[in-house]
């Protein structure tokens, strides 16, 4: 069972190698990496090239800059593997990654996209904590959310995506820019295709300042909410609203409806930056951060708190709890969460 790993990379260089390497290691042996060098202008070439000089699995594929849809779309066209994990270019997979999510699959062999969780890391690599814990991790939570109309959330960079049922839905679609990955699962959950979470971490996932700017949050926000919108026409039998369209709807929206919204995007990300204070050890913006972000959104911020720093303090304390379970045997439950049991 051939894996094809992609690596989308427009100016990459800073990490670039990292997230190689982080591929070379991996305990599955079996892989080719494709690298598509969507029009860089810094040093990253130089690094594909020295990689693939010392091994025969990498692919380097070029194309002038047409964004990150149109890159993992290459790459999917030219992978030759049954199974396609994606990487960004600044994140790094643990050792095990492939080989467990292969166990996944092959366990549970109606999954089409299986993820995992991941650690955060900084821009120096270091942990800052799990990115959400969110399921779907059986087929009934998945069940449910579809039905609820709700869209499941990877991380772009945990998934291992069954390539022929990811063409046969049309791959990722350029227009959503920013968002091309939750419009792809939306079109697979519609058409049936069942996707689950595998509840271990398995990737370090980077944030750094280049990625956490307000204007970019925005703008993936944005992108994000048309993609819901598109999808709520697909169910009404409606045609999907054009960008031009969907932003008019979006203007003539009240204006305490819009501040609402600018209030919690905004409390997610002071909250991923003080994420980024925290593990850089400056706890004075730390606090800053974190008392902006309970402000604007306290329904995002409090519950996370509470669920990283309070509950797994008291239940290591509980004997019996999972937690402790956990702690003293080093029990992982991973493929079991599969059968909705």
């Amino acid at each position: 069972m051939k894996v094809s790993v992609v690596i989308p990379v427009h100016n990459g260089e800073r990490y670039l190698a990292e997230a190689i390497e982080s591929i070379l290691s991996q305990t599955f042996r079996d892989f080719e990496l494709l690298i598509v060098d969507d029009g860089s202008t810094d040093g990253s070439r130089a690094v594909m090239e020295r990689y693939a000089r010392q091994d025969a699995r990498i692919r380097i594929l070029c194309q002038a800059n047409r964004g990150v849809s149109a890159a993992g779309n290459r790459g999917l066209a030219e992978a030759r593997g049954e199974w396609v994990a994606r990487l960004d270019a600044d994140d790094l997979f643990l050792p095990e990654k492939l080989e467990r999510q292969l166990a996944f699959v092959r366990r549970y062999p109606d999954v089409r996209i299986a993820g995992t969780l991941g650690h955060f890391i900084n821009g120096a690599g270091r942990f800052i904590g799990l990115v959400s814990t969110d399921g779907p991790f059986t087929r009934a939570q998945f069940e449910a959310m579809t039905a609820r109309g709700e869209p499941v959330f990877f991380v772009h960079s945990s998934t291992l995506m069954h390539r022929e049922t990811v063409l046969a839905v049309g791959g990722y679609r350029e227009q959503f820019v920013q968002a091309e990955d939750v419009d792809l699962w939306l079109r697979m959950a519609e058409r049936g295709h069942l996707l689950l979470k595998m509840p271990e971490p398995l990737l370090l996932y980077r944030l750094h300042g280049a990625s956490l700017t307000m204007s970019r949050n925005a703008e993936q926000k944005l992108q994000h909410r048309w993609v819901m919108a598109c999808a709520a026409a697909r169910r009404k039998g409606r045609e999907e609203p054009s960008l031009a369209g969907f932003l008019g709807s979006e203007r003539r929206r009240p204006w305490p409806v819009r501040l609402h919204a600018l209030r919690q995007e905004s409390g997610e990300r002071f909250y991923q930056k003080a994420a980024l204070y925290y593990a850089g050890g400056n706890y004075p913006a730390l606090a800053a951060c974190l008392c902006l972000a309970a402000f604007l959104n306290p329904g995002h911020v409090l519950p996370r708190l509470y669920a990283r720093k309070v509950a797994p303090a008291v239940e290591r304390r509980l004997p019996g709890t999972v937690h402790a379970r956990i702690a003293v045997t080093g029990e992982k439950g991973v493929c079991r969460h599969a059968t909705g049991a």
